[in-house]
């Protein structure tokens, strides 16, 4: 809905308040919140400890950020004076939460298992960078509300926004589907190594591209542009060789995962365009941030939180029967609408116009109401099986 309020108001070259408002609702709002609330369940299984350190805090701390990034979406649009307050309490609470994960990695950097070290480790490392991009958006908040900040501060945003889309979300859905793509396929990885290739790459590129947007200098910016585009080259090719191989029947997710990989693709081309000085920057950031990290986050939903579902309804832990819970023709129809609307409104963010950017938040929109339908359906479903 705000993406359609937007598209009536048009897009200006450089982002305003509402679409710095969007961008956090979806980065924040949707995948941040969807993710770290996953964790609370998944990262102990993850690294082969029996509990989330002080869950309760966590989970409390969790709730608070949630509605702290309400509050900050709503200051973008309506207060911008009070962005700076509501920022504080965000990082406070995040800080809680983030402070309890090393809590719970920290038996685990220990552990026997090299792979479960080795996963602590790169969680670590994430929560690291989450941290400094928080750290950097309080900054940029105190900067628009009027605060008295260093000069320097003016030249944060992009390296604020490439940190949070590659070194935060970007290598959170690469981490995560290192052990959920298995569920998903069917497929154990084949060449298990690629990861390490791959997440390096992006671990590197993301804070060298940060660095030279913030410095201003085109050499560096490509340089971390072609260690990020190695990366997401590299994950296509392991992703790909499991979807093509996979064996669950449940193919909604897979079809999610591999619209997610292609977009990441084309958000790399509109990335380089950018960096020559094309104005695809709106069209890029909306890809990379719908396309294909909104396509993650529905590929899990409809299978890991499926299984989930049928977890905690019918103790059926049966990873290749989340099917029989959903709804096809809801799933398959919140898959075609979703690609159609990142299609069509990034077609009207590069210069088609204002009723294609229209058309794009209304597809979206309905795409989000059938997994909405899919999700609730399976619920449904799983609860009247277990007589609840």
């Amino acid at each position: 809905m705000l993406a359609g309020w937007i598209a009536r108001r048009g897009v200006t070259p450089v982002p305003s308040l509402a679409e710095i408002a969007w961008i956090h609702l979806v980065a924040l709002g949707w995948v941040s919140v969807a993710a770290l609330s996953i964790l609370l369940h998944a990262l102990p299984n993850f690294i082969d400890v029996e509990r989330w350190r002080c869950e309760p805090l966590a989970r409390v701390a969790l709730a608070v950020a949630a509605a702290a990034i309400a509050a900050l979406v709503g200051a973008f649009l309506f207060a911008p004076h009070a962005l700076a307050g509501v920022a504080a309490v965000l990082a406070l609470a995040l800080a809680v939460y983030l402070l309890t994960a090393w809590w719970t990695l920290g038996p685990a950097l220990h552990a026997p298992d090299r792979i479960a070290r080795a996963v602590a480790r790169a969680f670590a490392v994430l929560f690291g960078v989450f941290a400094i991009v928080v750290v950097l958006g309080v900054l940029l908040a105190a900067m628009l509300s009027g605060s008295a900040v260093p000069l320097w501060v003016a030249r944060l945003p992009s390296a604020h926004a490439t940190l949070a889309l590659f070194g935060w979300l970007t290598l959170l859905v690469y981490g995560v589907s290192a052990r959920t793509l298995r569920p998903i396929t069917g497929v154990r990885a084949q060449r298990p190594w690629m990861h390490a290739v791959y997440g390096s790459a992006t671990l590197l590129g993301a804070p060298v591209l940060a660095l030279g947007a913030a410095l201003i200098v085109p050499a560096v910016e490509w340089i971390g542009g072609a260690l990020l585009a190695a990366g997401a080259l590299g994950y296509a090719l392991d992703v790909g060789e499991s979807l093509r191989r996979a064996t669950v029947p449940h193919r909604p997710p897979q079809a999610f995962v591999a619209a997610g990989v292609v977009w990441l693709l084309v958000a790399l081309v509109l990335g380089a365009g950018t960096l020559r000085g094309a104005a695809w920057q709106s069209a890029f950031g909306f890809v990379l941030l719908m396309g294909w990290i909104g396509a993650m986050v529905n590929a899990h939903m409809l299978h890991i939180g499926v299984r989930l579902i049928a977890t905690i309804y019918r103790g059926d832990e049966d990873e290749t029967r989340p099917q029989a819970l959903l709804d096809a023709r809801a799933s398959w129809s919140a898959f075609v609408c979703a690609q159609a609307a990142v299609l069509v409104l990034a077609l009207g963010l590069l210069g088609a116009g204002e009723a294609f950017r229209l058309a794009g938040a209304i597809l979206g929109f309905l795409g989000w109401i059938a997994t909405i339908v899919a999700l609730a359906g399976a619920t449904r479903t799983a609860r009247l099986g277990a007589g609840v």
